[in-house]
């Protein structure tokens, strides 16, 4: 199990699991290593890699406003706010070329204040710290000073909850036709499209998969974990 002491609020979206495969992944890229070394155990192709579960008594959320340059991609995406020179003009459907390169959009993420985030997983721990020790912070915007981690903690325990969680809800992604691998029943499950290896960003993987739902959980709960799982 991995614990990261944040030092500032944590930005996760609703459609994002923050999986801890996704921070080797990243962290290896950062590094210049092969995506596919991973120090993590698989099974039928699925990393064993929980998706992140915020641990606290008394979060606080709210949300992080940005602003970024309208590119030609999102001339694509419906009812754009476009932004400029301090006004906020009615919802286009689209935006000419023309506005270029001046246009540009507010966008706003949900934001956490959570004291830690844990993960579970399987694999070589020693490779693991040394992986997520290069990361800048985690979560989105992290180089924007969001997702700053005091210090990553490793804590070995002898059962996997990489997949299904004590309250025997899905951790992470997993296609729906595995399902039965990890003992998971699917009406008990939200079941949403999306991707479920590296690179998460590749939606052309994308497939039918049930979905984490245990997002956060209390400190006293954390406790209850270590002991169910020592």
């Amino acid at each position: 199990m991995i614990e990261a002491k944040l030092d500032s609020p944590l930005i996760i979206t609703d459609d994002a699991y923050l999986t801890l495969d996704s921070l080797l992944s990243a962290a290896l890229q950062m590094i210049g290593g092969p995506k596919q070394d991973l120090p993590l155990d698989q099974t039928a192709g699925i990393y064993h890699a929980s998706a992140a579960i915020l641990v606290g008594d008394s979060p606080i959320t709210g949300q992080a406003p940005f602003v970024s340059r309208i590119t030609n991609r999102d001339c694509e995406i419906p009812n754009l706010h476009p932004w400029t020179n301090g006004k906020v003009k009615k919802p286009k459907k689209t935006l000419h070329l023309k506005s270029f390169p001046n246009a540009a959009r507010i966008d706003k993420y949900p934001l956490y204040q959570y004291p830690k985030v844990i993960w579970f997983g399987k694999g070589d721990l020693d490779e693991t710290r040394h992986l997520l020790s290069c990361l800048p912070g985690v979560g989105k915007r992290c180089n924007s000073g969001f997702g700053q981690v005091a210090e990553f903690n490793a804590t070995q325990i002898t059962t996997d909850f990489s997949f299904k969680l004590p309250d025997s809800s899905p951790a992470r992604p997993i296609p729906v036709s595995l399902i039965n691998l990890f003992d998971i029943d699917q009406a008990e499950c939200l079941i949403d499209k999306t991707t479920f290896k590296p690179n998460y960003f590749d939606y052309a993987s994308a497939d039918m998969c049930v979905i984490p739902t245990t997002r956060s959980i209390l400190c006293k709960k954390l406790s209850m974990v270590r002991d169910i799982a020592a």
